[in-house]
């Protein structure tokens, strides 16, 4: 059982490490000119296109990172 439950680990590791690249959630928009980001906004960019997920606040662990002052999923 012990074994079993090691390998099991061991394999979701592997796997983990080997998934797919990360795609973007939530609605397509366009930003107007003189939109600033916060993190309260739900705004992020992934290549050149902005998403936006409602309720969404940027912080520790939300999958995005700040970059230049936008929030931005990276690419990995």
């Amino acid at each position: 059982m012990k074994r079993a439950l090691l390998v099991s680990l061991a394999l979701t590791s592997v796997w983990a490490c080997h998934g797919t690249p990360p795609k973007p959630e939530g609605a397509a928009v366009i930003i107007k000119d003189g939109h600033y980001h916060t993190r309260y906004c739900g705004h992020y960019r992934f290549g050149d296109q902005w998403y936006f997920i409602a309720q969404h606040r940027h912080g520790v662990d939300c999958g995005h990172e700040q970059e230049n002052g936008d929030w931005v999923l990276p690419k990995e």
